[in-house]
């Protein structure tokens, strides 16, 4: 299923070409302005799936119509999905609380934000809880420099287990909770793509978000990852902020 997405692009002009690019075969986009009666036919000839708003270094004027939006009889109560910088993001949920049903914070990819979309589509709209408990994190890749470097950037502030192959991934899910597995693509005896298939065969394990790692950067073996709908992909070798932020937007 193509779900239509509703794209008000702000001030972020290159994103959404970017965006489009990535996700054209995942998604129908279209494009609005801030313009208000232009929001409006918009939303009554498309009928979108789901609006979403870049944010730049300043809020577009869309922000601030979004709660005159949501009462307007044409809107067709599409999710609302936010995609900003960090400090951008904090911002707009101290003052539009509870207006969006998604927040996306970058830095991140244009494969990870379609990626999230789809995700969050796919399962429903669902209230986030808020958990002060700390996440549980299982690392799988067969390089233990890549452990050992994604253990010390994450130890502070996650739970993290980590596993030099697959082959004990399924008794462990099993005995554990587990918020998130970062997962390498390509691996020796069990490759990702066999646990990710293992996990979504298993109704204990389908939910649990799976982000994969991998050194491949070709279009057609981006396009084989993406194919099977994980919650998320980085690129090796591992830009450590853009790891953060993909980890706090899926964990």
């Amino acid at each position: 299923m193509k779900y239509k997405v509703l794209i008000n692009q702000g001030n972020s002009i290159s994103v959404v070409k970017d965006f489009f690019t990535y996700t054209k075969k995942y998604f129908t986009s279209y494009t609005t302005t801030d313009i208000w009666e232009d929001e409006l036919n918009h939303f009554e000839a498309i009928k979108p799936d789901v609006y979403l708003i870049f944010m730049e270094s300043a809020y577009s004027e869309s922000i601030t119509q979004l709660p005159r939006l949501k009462a307007n009889t044409n809107y067709n109560n599409a999710p609302i999905i936010i995609v900003g910088k960090s400090e951008d993001c904090a911002d707009f949920e101290a003052n539009y609380p509870q207006t969006a049903d998604l927040v996306i914070r970058r830095p991140i990819s244009s494969d990870n934000i379609a990626l999230s979309i789809n995700a969050f589509l796919e399962r429903g709209r669902t209230e986030q809880v808020n958990d002060n408990t700390r996440k549980k994190i299982l690392v799988v890749d067969d390089d233990r420099t890549i452990l050992k470097m994604i253990k010390a950037a994450l130890e502070d502030k996650y739970d993290v287990t980590a596993m030099l192959n697959g082959v004990m991934v399924e008794r462990f899910l099993t005995m554990n909770e587990v918020d998130l597995v970062i997962l390498d693509y390509e691996m020796p005896i069990m490759t990702g793509a066999a646990i990710f298939r293992m996990m979504k065969n298993n109704t204990k394990f389908e939910k649990i978000p799976v982000c994969f790692l991998t050194g491949v950067s070709e279009r057609d073996k981006v396009e084989e990852i993406m194919s099977l709908k994980p919650r998320g992909y980085l690129l090796k070798p591992i830009n450590m902020e853009m790891l953060l932020a993909t980890i706090a937007n899926l964990a």
